[in-house]
């Protein structure tokens, strides 16, 4: 009779499988199409670490919502025209990615465009405006209507006005929940909140998850309308601003208040800034700096917080 086999044995079978699972889940986490940016790497040591000081590769990493990308990335190149340390602007992963990844330590600084929630402030995160820009009820280019109301915004994203002026069809674009663009229409018009939420669970309109997808889709889609907060309009007219009540969204109907749908661009940080993070927001705020953000379509804020106007600008500037 063959006798049954030892408890060694046993034990050897399971060191073999489990060397085998081990070494599969190597090799199928090592699959991927290139190097990992450093906001999507699990948080390390340097979780902990002060936002303000630079690691010890020098690099001061930046992300967070994809409407700050545009300012940030010409500020940051123009902060390294001078002699100072080039920020690294990473691809948008939203306001809320932004902060996440700056409290695991895998950034340093975060861009949001919309508050701090209070749960944010109790943790310490600081933010510190620096522009702000409209957000712009956009058209496609074909569309004969010059602008529309409140009124008439409402009942476009309810599906009760469906045609525009000379009998073609409406197509709403809307953003996924949670965009900044819409939370700052919502703020004024919580009746519009209401509506949206509508529209979202009945999937009533195509949804569009980046700033980019929104401009493709606003330049391709006839009779389109949709929210456009990233302040970049094309030149040659394929989609356009709205007047809203017959205010048009320029800098400034923006800085006197006169125009309703507006947003702040802030960067955040653990704790007060200092350092090269210092550094980058004091030439936010720089008379260069307020150029750079103007040429993109918004009105920079002053350090105390307040909006300057194109006067107030030039005379910082002189």
């Amino acid at each position: 009779m063959r006798e049954p086999p030892s408890s060694l044995s046993w034990l050897g079978v399971l060191t073999v499988l489990l060397a085998l699972l081990i070494g599969g889940t190597s090799i199928v986490l090592g699959l991927d199409d290139g190097p990992v940016p450093p906001f999507l790497q699990p948080a390390s040591s340097e979780s902990n670490a002060e936002p303000s000081r630079t690691r010890s590769d020098g690099v001061l990493r930046v992300t967070g919502s994809g409407s700050n990308l545009p300012s940030a990335r010409m500020l940051a190149s123009a902060f390294a025209e001078e002699g100072r340390p080039r920020p690294v602007v990473h691809p948008s992963i939203g306001s809320g990615g932004g902060i996440r990844a700056l409290l695991d330590g895998v950034i340093d600084v975060a861009l949001i465009s919309r508050p701090l929630a209070a749960r944010e402030r109790e943790l310490g995160l600081v933010a510190v405006p620096y522009a702000r820009m409209p957000v712009i009820v956009a058209v496609n280019g074909d569309v004969p209507d010059p602008g529309i109301g409140a009124k008439e915004l409402l009942d476009i994203y309810s599906g009760e006005r469906r045609m525009w002026s000379d009998g073609s069809r409406v197509v709403v674009l809307q953003r996924e929940q949670g965009d900044s663009s819409h939370r700052a229409v919502a703020e004024v018009f919580p009746e519009f909140a209401a509506v949206n939420e509508v529209a979202y669970r009945q999937g009533r309109w195509r949804v569009l998850y980046h700033d980019a997808a929104m401009r493709d889709a606003l330049s391709s889609t006839e009779g389109a309308l949709g929210l456009h907060g990233s302040g970049d309009l094309p030149d040659d007219g394929r989609f356009r601003p709205l007047l809203i009540d017959g205010v048009a969204p320029t800098l400034d109907n923006v800085s006197s208040g006169a125009y309703p749908f507006t947003k702040e661009l802030a960067f955040v940080t653990r704790g007060a800034p200092r350092g090269v993070v210092a550094e980058l927001i004091e030439f936010a705020h720089s008379p260069r700096g307020q150029e750079l953000i103007v040429e993109l379509g918004a009105v920079p804020i002053a350090p105390d917080g307040s909006p300057l106007t194109i006067e107030a600008r030039e005379e910082v500037r002189d």
